[in-house]
C-alpha cells in the first residue's frame, strides 16, 4: 500500500507531468539538430466555416459564461481618455509617475483615426505598459485597430476586451511565435487558437487587427497572415464583438517600443473596400474563359490556350483566384501589377515556376512589382527570371541561419544578386537556369557577407560547379562536441552563442545538419541550385550537377528523402519529386500548356474535362499537377467510357512500339 506521502507527491507531480507532455505535443520544443532553432508552428486550426465553429467547436454549457453581456460604452470622441488600469504583478520597470497619470489620445481628421503618440519613460528608457485603451464606438465590418511599432525579442499582448474585463481576443507576441486565441482565462481549452512566426527582430512593425463579416483577419506589415479566425460567441451564439470595449496592450521589455495605436474611425480597410471590386474582375474574366472554353473541341481549347490571348486570361484567372482563397486582393491597376498580368511571358513564367508554401500569391506579386518598379530592365531576360524567382521564394519568409530570427530582405538579395551577376562572380546554372532552378539560389539562408566569405575561402580544387558543394567534407568536420565539450544538441551553446554562419561550421564543426547547411550555401554561394531534405535520422541534402538534381551527404537514398522545414518544394511534395519538375523545365513550353490546360479543364463541360486532363498528361507527363486531377476527371459520372478506353489504347500502343524499338518485352513494362 502507499504511503499518504507517496500519494501527495504523486497527486502533485502527475499534473506537472501531464503539463510537460502537453507542450511537447504542442511543438514548442528545441529541434533535435544540430542548429539549435526551434521547430516550425504550423496552423493549429484555420477556421473555414464559420457555422461549424458555433456547432462543434465549444461545449458552452460547461463554461461559466454570461448569457448576456455588457454592450461596449460608446465615449464622446473629441475627448477620448485613456486610462492606465493597475499594472499587473510582472517584472518590469515603470515609470509610475506616468502610470498614475491619464493619457490623452490625438484625433486625426484626416483619417478619422485615433493615434497615440510615442512616449518615454522619465529614463529615456522605452514604456514598457499594461494600459486601457477606450475604442471610440461599436466596432462593425471593415473597422481596424493598427499597433505600430519596433519589434526586439519581446513577449508582449495585443488584447480586445469587454468592460466587464473579459478577453474576447488575445494575441501574443513571443520571440519564437504569435499565439492568437479568441478567448483567454478563465476559459482556457475552450478558445480557437491559431500560431504564426514570429516578428523579426530588430525591424519596424505594423499589425493590423481588421474586423470583417464574421470573423476577424491579421496582417503584419500589411500582409495579410489569416484567412479567417473567429469571433468568439456566448453560448447563446451571439457574436461577441459587439461587447468589445477598448484595447490594452501588455508585457513589453527588452527594447519593445510601441509608437501609435490607431483606432476604428470612418475609415474602413482596403480589403473590406476594394474586395467586391476585385470579385466582380475575378467573374467577369471567369465568364470571357468559360466563353472560348465550354463545348469547344480539344484542338479548338489547345489553340486558345497557345494564343496570346489564351495564356494571358487563363493564367491571369488562375492567379487572382489563387490570391482570392487566401483572403486577399490586389491593386490591378497598379502600374506594375497591370505589366505583370498582361505581359505573357512574365506572367507564364509566375504560374509555371513552382508552388508556394504558404499560398501567398498576393506577396509573391507584390515582390515581382517592386524589383520591376526600382529596376525597370528586369521585364526581361535574367533579370526577370531573377525577378520572378525572387518574388516566388521571398512570399514565404527566408530565414538567417547566422541568426534564425532575422529574416532576409528579398528585394535587396534580387539587387545584390544583379550586381555580382554583372561582376561574373557565379557558375554556368545561374546564367542558364529558369525562374524555378533560380529559386533555389536567391533563397539562401547566408547573408551577403556569408557569400563572400564561401566564394573567397572554399578549396581551389572545389572552386567548379562540379565539385562545388562537395567541399563540405573538406572544409567541416564532423563533431558531436566542440573543442570545450559541449554537445552539439545544446543549440546556440555549442556555436558558444556566437551567429551560426558558415565560417563557425568551418571553424568549430557540426554534424549532418550544419555539414548539409554547409554544402547548400558553398552552392547557391557560387550559383548553384541546392537545398536541404531530410532523411530518417538524418540532414541530407539535393544540388544541381552536370544538368541534374543529385544527393549529397547521403544514407538513405532518395525514395526516404523528405521535405526540410522553411523550404518550398514543387507540388509540395517529397525531394523525388524534384526531378520531375527539372524534366518539365527542360521542355518548358510544353510544361505551360499543360498548365493551361489542366486549368481549363475546370471550365469544359463535365464530359470533356477528362479528355483535356488526359491531354495535359501526354503534352507534359511529369506534370504531377494534372495526375493529381485525373482521379476526379474519371470519377465524373456523365463521362463516356469508350473515352477513357481509347485514351488507354492509344498510351499501350505507344508503349508498346517503343519497347519493341528496344527490343524489350511489352509485358515488363505493363506489369
Amino acid at each position: 500500500p502507499l504511503r499518504p506521502g507517496i500519494i501527495f507527491t504523486m497527486t502533485l507531480y502527475i499534473p506537472l507531468l501531464l503539463l510537460t507532455l502537453l507542450s511537447l505535443v504542442s511543438g514548442d520544443i528545441f529541434d533535435a539538430g544540430d542548429d539549435g532553432q526551434l521547430d516550425d508552428y504550423d496552423d493549429v486550426w484555420q477556421v473555414e466555416n464559420i457555422d461549424d465553429y458555433k456547432k462543434t467547436s465549444h461545449n458552452f454549457n460547461s463554461v461559466n459564461i454570461p448569457d448576456e453581456e455588457p454592450t461596449a460604452t460608446v465615449p464622446q470622441r473629441d475627448s477620448i481618455i485613456v486610462n492606465a488600469r493597475k499594472r499587473r504583478e510582472l517584472n518590469l520597470a515603470y515609470d509610475d509617475e506616468w502610470m498614475s497619470k491619464p493619457e490623452m489620445l490625438e484625433l486625426n481628421e484626416d483619417t478619422d483615426s485615433i493615434a497615440l503618440s510615442e512616449r518615454e519613460a522619465s529614463d529615456g528608457g522605452t514604456i514598457k505598459f499594461n494600459t486601457r485603451y477606450d475604442i471610440p464606438r461599436t466596432l462593425e465590418p471593415g473597422d481596424f485597430i493598427e499597433v505600430i511599432g519596433t519589434y526586439n525579442k519581446a513577449t508582449f499582448s495585443i488584447n480586445l476586451k469587454a468592460n466587464n474585463g473579459h478577453n474576447y481576443l488575445h494575441i501574443g507576441f513571443r520571440p519564437t511565435h504569435t499565439t492568437v486565441m479568441n478567448d483567454a482565462l478563465p476559459h482556457w481549452g475552450y478558445e480557437v487558437r491559431d500560431s504564426y512566426p514570429a516578428f523579426a527582430s530588430g525591424k519596424n512593425f505594423k499589425y493590423t487587427i481588421m474586423v470583417d463579416n464574421e470573423c476577424y483577419r491579421f496582417f503584419l506589415n500589411d500582409e495579410l497572415r489569416s484567412k479567417t479566425f473567429p469571433f468568439r460567441f456566448n453560448k447563446l451564439n451571439q457574436e461577441s464583438i459587439k461587447n468589445v470595449a477598448y484595447v490594452e496592450i501588455s508585457g513589453g521589455g527588452n527594447g519593445l517600443k510601441i509608437n501609435k495605436i490607431n483606432m476604428p474611425g470612418n475609415k474602413k480597410h482596403e480589403l473590406y473596400v476594394n474586395r467586391d471590386s476585385f470579385n466582380n474582375k475575378i467573374s467577369e474574366l471567369k465568364k470571357i474563359v468559360t466563353s472560348k472554353i465550354a463545348g469547344r473541341t480539344l484542338d479548338k481549347l489547345k489553340s486558345y490556350a497557345n494564343s496570346n490571348e489564351g495564356s494571358i486570361s487563363l493564367f491571369k484567372l488562375e492567379l487572382l483566384e489563387k490570391i482570392k482563397s487566401s483572403g486577399s486582393i490586389i491593386d490591378i491597376n497598379n502600374e506594375e501589377i497591370g505589366w505583370l498580368l498582361n505581359n505573357r511571358e512574365a506572367l507564364e513564367m509566375l504560374m509555371t515556376s513552382g508552388d508556394l508554401l504558404n499560398n501567398n500569391w498576393r506577396k509573391a506579386v507584390k515582390i515581382v512589382a517592386e524589383i520591376i518598379k526600382q529596376d525597370p530592365e528586369a521585364k526581361e531576360g535574367l533579370k526577370l527570371r531573377l525577378a520572378v524567382a525572387t518574388g516566388l521564394t521571398f512570399a514565404y519568409p527566408v530565414h538567417s541561419q547566422a541568426i534564425w530570427s532575422n529574416l532576409i530582405d528579398g528585394i535587396e538579395r534580387y539587387h545584390q544578386f544583379v550586381k555580382w551577376a554583372k561582376e561574373k562572380l557565379f557558375f554556368t546554372p545561374f546564367y542558364q537556369g529558369t525562374a524555378w532552378h533560380l529559386r533555389y539560389i536567391v533563397g539562401s539562408w547566408q547573408t551577403n557577407e556569408e557569400h563572400i566569405w564561401a566564394r573567397e575561402n572554399i578549396l581551389q580544387d572545389y572552386k567548379n560547379e562540379d565539385k562545388v558543394a562537395d567541399v563540405t567534407h573538406k572544409m567541416v568536420k564532423y563533431k558531436l562536441y566542440n573543442d570545450d565539450g559541449v554537445s552539439v544538441h545544446s543549440g546556440a551553446a555549442y556555436y558558444y552563442y556566437k551567429p551560426i554562419t558558415l565560417e563557425a561550421f568551418h571553424k568549430i564543426g557540426a554534424v549532418c545538419g550544419g555539414i548539409s547547411r554547409f554544402a547548400v550555401g558553398m552552392a547557391q554561394a557560387h550559383g548553384v541550385p541546392a537545398l536541404m531534405v531530410g532523411q530518417p535520422g538524418h540532414c541530407a541534402y539535393i544540388w544541381y550537377r552536370r544538368g541534374k538534381w543529385v544527393l549529397g551527404n547521403d544514407i538513405s537514398g532518395w525514395s526516404k528523402s523528405d521535405t526540410h522545414s522553411y523550404i518550398q518544394y514543387s507540388w509540395k511534395r517529397k525531394a523525388p519529386f524534384f526531378p520531375a519538375m527539372d524534366n518539365a523545365q527542360k521542355n518548358l513550353n510544353n510544361y505551360k500548356l499543360s498548365e493551361k490546360l489542366r486549368f481549363a479543364a475546370r471550365f469544359s463541360e463535365p464530359h470533356d474535362k477528362f479528355e483535356v486532363i488526359e491531354a495535359a498528361s501526354s503534352i507534359c507527363p511529369q506534370n504531377y499537377a494534372v495526375w493529381q486531377e485525373m482521379e476526379l476527371a474519371l470519377e465524373e459520372p456523365t463521362l463516356p467510357r469508350d473515352v477513357v478506353h481509347q485514351a488507354l489504347i492509344n498510351e499501350l500502343t505507344s508503349i508498346r512500339k517503343a519497347n519493341l524499338k528496344k527490343k524489350k518485352v511489352p509485358t515488363a513494362t505493363l506489369r
